[in-house]
């Protein structure tokens, strides 16, 4: 189980607000948090909204440059 600390800076990434009472409990805002970041990655069709460093897309195409 992630620490409260991780579980608040995710709630911080996808606009949770994790100081409702609801929240008191680490597994209600894990549960709650993971169906928001499911939601949020299916609108917006991609796994994360970092982009992927140039030396990772070179290995993935073959050290071909991207």
């Amino acid at each position: 189980m992630p620490s409260r600390a991780e579980l608040v800076a995710r709630a911080c990434a996808v606009n949770l607000d994790h100081t409702q009472a609801k929240y008191q409990n680490d597994s209600v805002l894990e549960q709650a948090l993971l169906y928001k970041e499911t939601t949020l990655t299916a609108a917006t069709g991609t796994a994360s909204t970092l982009a992927t460093p140039a030396t990772t897309a070179a290995r993935i195409s073959g050290g071909k440059n991207v």
